[in-house]
C-alpha cells in the first residue's frame, strides 16, 4: 500500500506515518520511533516459497475459512468499542484452539488496508521481540495515537517484563479524542499464582498502580477461547479441511466426503468426542481422511495424527535440494523449533555451529538459504527494529511433533544427544526456547500419564522429560531458571517433579537474597517463589515440607502488608488460602479454619472495593472455607459458604465459561458432598452429576491438568448414587475412579496413593452392595494396607481414613460370615479414631457412632463383653456433647 500520514496538530514530531506493502505496516511517530506491525497474509518475500500441505493448518496462511467463531468475533468487537481509550485483553487456549486465526480475522475485518479513517482502525501483529525497543522509546518520548489501533501480541509471555514497563508508561498517557488503543495478548496459559500474567496484573513493585485500570473486563483473568460443542460446526471444519487437502493434492474429483448426519453412526460417535472441540484436531482429521477414510481419521489419537503430519513435513524438507543433507535438515528444523526461530543475523554461522556440535555434515550456506525460503522471517526485517528471526514449522503441535519424530526415528546414539541439543537451544532462545520446550512436554510427555498410550510412546515421553531435568540441572545460576519456571503451567501431572525442582531452587535463591538485603523487592520475590514452592510440594503430597515453606511465604506477605496494606492485601489473602489448604491436609483443622476465615475476610474487603477484579478470589476462598468447616463438623455453616461460592462461580462462568468452568465444577463437587452430609441426597446427586459432566469435558481437552479432578468427582458421584440405591450405577462410577487413580498412582505414587486408597475403600463398599463380597474384601484390604503406610508417615492426617477403611473391612467380613474378623477390625478402627474423636468430637462423631454400633452389635452376637476401657471415654464425650446441645437449645 502507499505511504499515508496523519499530522497531529502540525507537530511533525507527533505525526503518525502508516507505511508498508499491505502486509508489513510501520506506524512512524516522528523520525525516532516506529511500531512495526504484520498483517498475517502472504508476504512479498514469500512468493518463491513452495506451497506445502501444512499451509492448510497454518493460521497465518488463511488455508481455511473461519468457521464457528462469529460470536467470538462479536465479543472482541465489543471490547474494541468499549469506553476506555486504552485497554488490554488476554486470550488463552491450548495448542490448536484457534487463537491466532481468530485474531487474524479480527484484524482483517476492522482494517482493510485503506487510508486512515475509512474504518477507523489500524490493526496488526506486533512481535514480542519489538517490546524492548517500544518500552525504551516510550520512556524517553510521549507519542500520540490519532488512529484507533489494535496491536496483537502472540506468545505474550515472551518479554513480559518489557510489556509491563510499556503498559506502565501507557497507563499515564492520553490518546487523542476518539482514538482507542487495544492490545490483544495471545498465549497458551496464564498461571495466576506466578509468571507473566501475575507480573502484568498483580506485581506490586516497580510498577504503576494505574496499570490495572487498563483491564476493563469482568476480572483480571484472561479469557479462554472456547472449543466447539456444536457438532454441525465440527462437521463443517472436517469437511473444509478434507476439501483443502484434496485441492492441494490435485484430486478434487475424489468422491470421498464427510458423511451427513445419521449416514455413518461410527463417524458421528467419533465426532462427538470431547477431543474434537479443538479445531486443530478437526482439521488434522480432515487432512488425513483424504488418504484413509473419515471415520479412521477421527479415531486416530490426536498426538499420533500430529506426528503423522509432522513426519510428512520432515520428509518434504529432506527432499528439497541436492546440496543439503537430509539428516542435517531434519536436525536443524527441529533445532529451529525449540529455539523459537533462529536469528536471521548470523544465520549461516549459527547453522554451522549447530551442525558441528551435533556431529553432522552439511552445507551451512545451502541450509540457511533453504530455511529462509521455507521459514520466512516472522516479524519486521526493518534494520531499526528488533532482530528478525526465522519462522518455524506451524502450527505448534505439528512443530513439536517434528522434534519428537526427528529423535524417535533416529539411531539410539543420536537420541542420546537430546539433552545437549536442548541445552544449546536454550542458550540461543532463552524465553522463547523455554516456552517451546514446556509446550513440547505438555503435549507429548503426557503419554506417561495416559492409560491409552503404548510402551514405545511412554519411553519417548520419558526421554523428553529427561531433557528438561538435564537442562534444569545444568543451569548453574538460579536466575537462568526463571524463564523455565514462568513457562510451567500451574496445573500439571507430568511436570510435577521438575516443577518442584525448579521452584525449589528459585525459592532458596530469593530467600537467601532477602536475608542479605531485607528490601521490599526481594521480599516480594521471595514470597512469590516460596508460595509457588509450597504449592508444588503440595501437588506431590509432601504436605509437611509444604507447611514449613508456606509459613515462610505468609510471614513475608504479612511483612509487606504491614508496609503497604492496600498494595499487598490480596497477596496476604492468597498466602493465607495456601496455608489453610496445607494445614487441612496435615490434619490441623482448627488452624486451617482460622487461616481460611482470615482469607475470606480480606477477600470480601477487596471484592467490595473492586468486584470485577476480586469476586473470583472471594469465591475461591469461600469454597476453601466450606471444606474446612465441613472437616470440623460444622455442616450447616459449610453448606452456606459452599452455596455462596457456587452462586458466585455460576455467575462468573455464565459470563466467561472457559475461564471459570473448572472453578464451578470444583465448587459444585464440594457442595454436593456437603448436601450429602445433611441428607439432601437428590440435591447432592444433581450437583455431583453436573460436576462430573464439566470435569469430563475439561479432562478430555486437558488430561494433564484435569484427569485427577475427574477421578475425584467420579468417586464422589459413586457415593451419591449409592445413597439413592442406584447400586450398579454407583459401581460403574467407582470402578472408573479407581482405574484413573491407579494409573495416576503408578506414575506419581507420593501424590496419588492417598486418592487411590480412598477410591478403593469406596469401591469395596460398592462391590459389597451388589453382592461381590470377595472382590469387595480384596479392594478393602488393599485400601487398608495403603492407609496403614500413610498413617505411619502422617498419623494426624491419615488416621481417620485408616479407621474408616477398617470399618468397611468389618462390614464386608460380617457379610461374609466372618464375625470374629469383623469384630477385630472394628475394634482396631475405634482405637485409631478415638484420639481424634476425644480432641475434635464434632469432626468425626458420625464415624464414631457407626463404629460403636457395629462394635456393640458384633460383641452381642459373639457373646463378648465390650471393653469398658475402650468405650467409656467415648461414651462420656457423647454425653458431654448432648448436655452442651441441650443447654444451647434452652
Amino acid at each position: 500500500m502507499a505511504d499515508r500520514s496523519v499530522s497531529a496538530g502540525g507537530d511533525i514530531n507527533r505525526s503518525v506515518v502508516v507505511s508498508g506493502d499491505g502486509n508489513a505496516v510501520a506506524l512512524s511517530f516522528g523520525p525516532e520511533f516506529k511500531v512495526p506491525l504484520i498483517r498475517r497474509q502472504i508476504r512479498a518475500n514469500e512468493r518463491r516459497r513452495r506451497p506445502r500441505e501444512l499451509d492448510i493448518l497454518d493460521p497465518t496462511r488463511g488455508g481455511l475459512p473461519l468457521i464457528g467463531r462469529e460470536g467470538d468475533i462479536e465479543n472482541l468487537k465489543k471490547w474494541l468499542n468499549a469506553d476506555p481509550d486504552i485497554s488490554v485483553h488476554a486470550l488463552i487456549g491450548l495448542a490448536g484452539a484457534g487463537k491466532t486465526r481468530l485474531a487474524i480475522e479480527l484484524c482483517s475485518r476492522i482494517d482493510n488496508g485503506k487510508a486512515p479513517g475509512d474504518q477507523g482502525w489500524v490493526a496488526g501483529f506486533l512481535s514480542p521481540t519489538e517490546l524492548p525497543a517500544l518500552a525504551g522509546s516510550y520512556a524517553l518520548h510521549e507519542y500520540g495515537w490519532e488512529n484507533s489501533t489494535l496491536l496483537v501480541i502472540d506468545y505474550a509471555a515472551q518479554h513480559y517484563e518489557e510489556l509491563a514497563r510499556w503498559l506502565d508508561q501507557l497507563a499515564v498517557q492520553t490518546l487523542d479524542d476518539g482514538a482507542r488503543l487495544r492490545i490483544l495478548l495471545l498465549e497458551r496459559t496464564a498461571p495466576e499464582e506466578f509468571g507473566w500474567w501475575r507480573e502484568l496484573t498483580g506485581s506490586k513493585l516497580g510498577s504503576s498502580r494505574e496499570r490495572l485500570d487498563l483491564f476493563w473486563d469482568e476480572s483480571l483473568r484472561p479469557e479462554t477461547l472456547p472449543g466447539f460443542e456444536d457438532l454441525e460446526v465440527r462437521r463443517q471444519i472436517v469437511s473444509a479441511a478434507l476439501l483443502a487437502a484434496k485441492k492441494f493434492h490435485g484430486d478434487e474429483g475424489s468422491t470421498k466426503e464427510v458423511p451427513n448426519v445419521g449416514d455413518d453412526a461410527a463417524f458421528d460417535a467419533e465426532l462427538s468426542k470431547p477431543v474434537f472441540a479443538n479445531p486443530l484436531s478437526l482439521v488434522m482429521a480432515g487432512m488425513i481422511a483424504r488418504e484413509s477414510n473419515t471415520t479412521a481419521a477421527l479415531s486416530l489419537r490426536r498426538l499420533d495424527a500430529a506426528r503423522h503430519l509432522a513426519s510428512r513435513e520432515l520428509e518434504r524438507l529432506q527432499g528439497l535440494g541436492a546440496e543439503v543433507d537430509g539428516k542435517s535438515v531434519v536436525h536443524l528444523a527441529a533445532f529451529n523449533v525449540l529455539v523459537g526461530g533462529l536469528p536471521l543475523e548470523g544465520l549461516t554461522s549459527a547453522v554451522g555451529a549447530e551442525l558441528n556440535a551435533a556431529g553432522l555434515s552439511g552445507n551451512p550456506d545451502a541450509i540457511a538459504d533453504l530455511f529462509q525460503q521455507e521459514f520466512p522471517v516472522s516479524g519486521s526485517e526493518d534494520a531499526e527494529a528488533a532482530q528478525p528471526k526465522l519462522g518455524t514449522i506451524q502450527p505448534d503441535l505439528i512443530a513439536e511433533g517434528a522434534v519428537v519424530e526427528a529423535f524417535e526415528k533416529a539411531s539410539p546414539a543420536y537420541r542420546d544427544q537430546g539433552p545437549a541439543f536442548v541445552q544449546r537451544a536454550y542458550e540461543v532462545g532463552k524465553e522463547t526456547a523455554a516456552a517451546a520446550i514446556i509446550r513440547l512436554l505438555q503435549d507429548y510427555a503426557f503419554a506417561l500419564e495416559d492409560i491409552s498410550a503404548g510402551e514405545e510412546e511412554k519411553l519417548a515421553a520419558q526421554r523428553l522429560l529427561g531433557w528438561l531435568s538435564s537442562l534444569a540441572d545444568g543451569l548453574q545460576e538460579p536466575e537462568a531458571l526463571e524463564p523455565l519456571a514462568f513457562a510451567l503451567p500451574s496445573q500439571t501431572l507430568v511436570l510435577r517433579e521438575d516443577a518442584l525442582k525448579i521452584t525449589s531452587r528459585l525459592a532458596e535463591h530469593w530467600m537467601a537474597h532477602f536475608s542479605e538485603n531485607k528490601d521490599m523487592t526481594t521480599a516480594y520475590r521471595a514470597k512469590v517463589w516460596a508460595n509457588n514452592h509450597a504449592l508444588r510440594l503440595s501437588d506431590l503430597g509432601m504436605y509437611d515440607e509444604a507447611l514449613s515453606v508456606v509459613e515462610t511465604a505468609l510471614n513475608l506477605a504479612r511483612l509487606l502488608f504491614d508496609i503497604d496494606a492496600d498494595a499487598f492485601r490480596d497477596d496476604l489473602a492468597g498466602s493465607l488460602n495456601n496455608l489453610a489448604g496445607i494445614l487441612s491436609a496435615v490434619g490441623r483443622r482448627e488452624d486451617a479454619l482460622a487461616a481460611g476465615e482470615e482469607a475470606v475476610e480480606l477477600h470480601r474487603a477487596l471484592a467490595a472495593a473492586r468486584p470485577d477484579a476480586f469476586i473470583p478470589d472471594l469465591a475461591g476462598s469461600l469454597n476453601n472455607l466450606a471444606n474446612m468447616l465441613s472437616d470440623l463438623g460444622r455442616r450447616e455453616d459449610a453448606l452456606a459458604a459452599g452455596e455462596e461460592a457456587v452462586e458466585l462461580y455460576r455467575a462468573l462462568a455464565a459470563a466467561r465459561p472457559d475461564a471459570f468452568i473448572h472453578d464451578l465444577a470444583m465448587s459444585l463437587n464440594n457442595m454436593a458432598n456437603m448436601l450429602s452430609d445433611l441428607g439432601r441426597r437428590e440435591d447432592a446427586l444433581a450437583a455431583g452429576e453436573e460436576a462430573v459432566e464439566l470435569y469430563r469435558a475439561l479432562a478430555a481437552a486437558r488430561p494433564d491438568a484435569f484427569i485427577q479432578d475427574l477421578a475425584m468427582s467420579l468417586n464422589n458421584l459413586a457415593n451419591m448414587l449409592s445413597d439413592l440405591g442406584r447400586r450398579e450405577d454407583a459401581l460403574a462410577a467407582g470402578e472408573e475412579a479407581v482405574e484413573l487413580y491407579r494409573a495416576l498412582a503408578a506414575a506419581r505414587s507420593d501424590a496419588f496413593i492417598p486418592d487411590l486408597a480412598m477410591s478403593l475403600n469406596n469401591l469395596a463398599n460398592r462391590l459389597s452392595a451388589v453382592g461381590r463380597r470377595e472382590d469387595a474384601l480384596a479392594a478393602g484390604e488393599e485400601a487398608v494396607e495403603l492407609r496403614r503406610t500413610l498413617a505411619v508417615a502422617r498419623p494426624d492426617a491419615a488416621s481417620v481414613d485408616l479407621s474408616m477403611s477398617l470399618g468397611v473391612i468389618s462390614d464386608i467380613k460380617n457379610a461374609c460370615g466372618d464375625k470374629t474378623g469383623a469384630f477385630e477390625a472394628i475394634s482396631e478402627a475405634i482405637d485409631i479414631l478415638k484420639p481424634v474423636f476425644l480432641e475434635l468430637p464434632q469432626a468425626v462423631d458420625r464415624w464414631m457412632v457407626m463404629h460403636l454400633q457395629r462394635y456393640f452389635m458384633l460383641a452381642k452376637e459373639l457373646k463378648i463383653e465390650p471393653d469398658k476401657t475402650k468405650v467409656a471415654p467415648i461414651l462420656e464425650m457423647f454425653e458431654a456433647l448432648k448436655r452442651e446441645s441441650d443447654d444451647d437449645n434452652r
